[in-house]
């Protein structure tokens, strides 16, 4: 057991005094500029409706971390494949060495939140939407930050989006994919693929969180219900 996660008190964690910083010395980048939508859906619902899809679904997480998410999955062990380099899952290597020493396998429903930073990001999906059977399903988290410090690089504050957003953009002006935003927990991406799809890359490394709040413009955010719909639709 860790005995600094017993003795430390959270408002004493390090992201969380960072997070009281900001709001006293950076309040305007601490506002939130939207809201998710309230509801009692988050996450994992969504990725289960998509793997109660699939007979036999092969599940892949990248990014596992305490396997809030992971644990759900009611797959057999050998049917679902978590990679962290870090902690939980069961494959312990970065995404990078998985679809490296992995290519012949192939998925049914691809969950992405592993490192929030917009290249790894954006190869996570790249490499996922390779392994991913015909009719599969991709969710990609945190593509909607709130305020521009959920979105800085390095993070420095409790609750943290990163860059990914970008990925978003590309998804969007990507040719031959259907790919929608559900507005709740921190923006969940939805991405099925088409015949002769690609993935649209584009110069957005030093993009701003000014841009981000134009590019969101053209996203195609949907609610909780219209995205159950969604993924149901062959």
């Amino acid at each position: 057991m860790n005995l600094k996660k017993i003795l430390l008190p959270p408002v004493f964690e390090k992201y969380n005094l960072m997070k009281y910083y900001h709001i006293l010395f950076n309040k305007k980048k601490t506002i939130h500029l939207f809201k998710y939508e309230r509801n009692f859906y988050w996450r994992v619902a969504f990725i289960n409706k998509a793997v109660a899809k699939f007979k036999n679904c092969n599940y892949l997480e990248l990014g596992v971390a305490n396997n809030r998410v992971f644990n759900s999955i009611p797959l057999k062990m050998n049917k679902k494949f978590g990679v962290d380099p870090s902690e939980g899952g069961n494959f312990r290597m970065t995404s990078d060495e998985f679809f490296e020493k992995h290519q012949n396998l192939k998925f049914d429903v691809i969950f992405i939140d592993g490192l929030h930073h917009y290249d790894q990001c954006q190869k996570d999906c790249i490499n996922s939407m390779k392994l991913l059977n015909p009719g599969g399903i991709i969710f990609l988290h945190d593509l909607l930050p709130r305020c521009e410090i959920e979105q800085v690089i390095p993070q420095s504050y409790s609750t943290w989006s990163g860059d990914v957003w970008k990925v978003a953009v590309e998804l969007t002006h990507s040719t031959n994919v259907d790919f929608k935003i559900c507005n709740i927990d921190h923006g969940l991406g939805i991405l099925k693929l088409k015949n002769d799809f690609e993935y649209k890359k584009l110069d957005l490394k030093n993009s701003t969180f000014d841009e981000y709040l134009s590019f969101k413009k053209d996203f195609n955010i949907i609610n909780s219900e219209d995205a159950l719909d969604f993924i149901e639709l062959n």
